[in-house]
């Protein structure tokens, strides 16, 4: 593939969204699962917990995966419980991939279901380097967002292929190929992330919002970022945050708060409020998503679109426009 294609490729994927990432293909008939497995003919069964780790499973995988994604569209993973169907899921797998550091925090038992013997369990956080991540292993506060970092969530997409790879052997050239074409793709919107959060003034350049989701974000894109709630949303915000986030966006004429679509909005409304009763004036940027992609026709249903949307919410609304 020409370079011209290619980037026409990659900015085609940023302005639609709603389109899946990476290439997809019709299993064939004597497709197997490879030396760990004994069905062929048939899809190999996958679990991932949440939209984003769906989305790249489907991507690289195609039609030779038959996946399951646990936690619904717009569900906090902090706050989500189990049911049933999800064990039943688990324990038919044969690979189940996840995103560790917590982030399923009450899925720990359930994500353990079952005989291990046959299936194999990823966390993605552990492709990456511990250096690289937010937190203090320590306390065992370690920030589990990871997505909000494309060049780091670029980074688990080999852990994805290459398990992939190990059970769908007549499939390895094509993973090869989608997980290389993902991998440019992200190349591409983390570009257009650098870009577009670089046209907000510089003292402007502070996002506050329900929850510390963005830690990540703020890092690899240059904003300063400030949550109402803790890195999750099961800890409970302290009554001092609300006063003192108020006067950060007075001291720095923060034009915009921000709420998310898995995390309740009464915290920022009381922020509002309260940066009203001093008369500064704020106003909510378009809803940002963190913990999860948005509904079918949101724009934002896959990790494309769900980043390329709060890049551009973030740079509208911070630069007043």
């Amino acid at each position: 593939m020409n370079t011209n294609r290619r980037r026409w490729m990659q900015l085609a994927a940023l302005g639609a969204p709603g389109v899946l990432v990476g290439g997809c293909w019709q299993r064939s008939h004597d497709a197997t699962y490879g030396d760990k497995g004994s069905s062929p003919s048939e899809a190999l069964p996958v679990v991932a917990t949440t939209g984003m780790i769906a989305d790249m499973v489907r991507s690289i995988g195609g039609d030779a995966v038959q996946l399951t994604q646990l936690i619904p569209a717009g569900v906090d993973p902090h706050l989500y419980k189990p049911i049933r169907d999800d064990v039943v899921a688990i324990v038919h797998s044969k690979i189940v991939f996840y995103n560790g550091l917590k982030l399923e925090g009450r899925m720990s038992d359930v994500l353990g279901a079952g005989s291990k013997s046959q299936r194999v369990h990823v966390a993605l956080s552990d492709a990456l380097d511990p250096s690289s991540l937010i937190g203090e292993a320590s306390s065992q506060e370690v920030d589990p967002h990871i997505w909000m970092d494309v060049s780091m969530w670029s980074k688990t997409i080999g852990s994805i292929r290459d398990t992939l790879g190990g059970f769908l052997v007549h499939h390895r050239e094509r993973l090869e190929r989608a997980a290389g074409e993902l991998i440019e793709q992200l190349e591409a919107l983390d570009r257009y992330g650098k870009e577009a959060i670089g046209r907000i003034p510089k003292p402007q350049r502070i996002l506050i919002s329900s929850h510390d989701a963005f830690q990540y974000f703020g890092r690899r894109y240059g904003l300063r970022v400030e949550g109402v709630q803790g890195i999750s949303t099961a800890s409970e915000a302290g009554l001092q945050r609300i006063p003192e986030l108020i006067e950060l966006i007075g001291a720095n004429s923060v034009p915009a708060v921000f709420k998310e679509s898995s995390v309740a909005g009464k915290m920022i409304d009381a922020v509002i409020e309260g940066a009203a009763s001093r008369r500064i004036e704020l106003r909510v940027g378009k809803e940002l998503y963190s913990d999860a992609l948005g509904p079918v026709g949101s724009g934002a249903e896959t990790y494309i679109g769900m980043m390329k949307h709060n890049f551009d919410a973030v740079a509208e609304a911070l630069s007043g426009g």
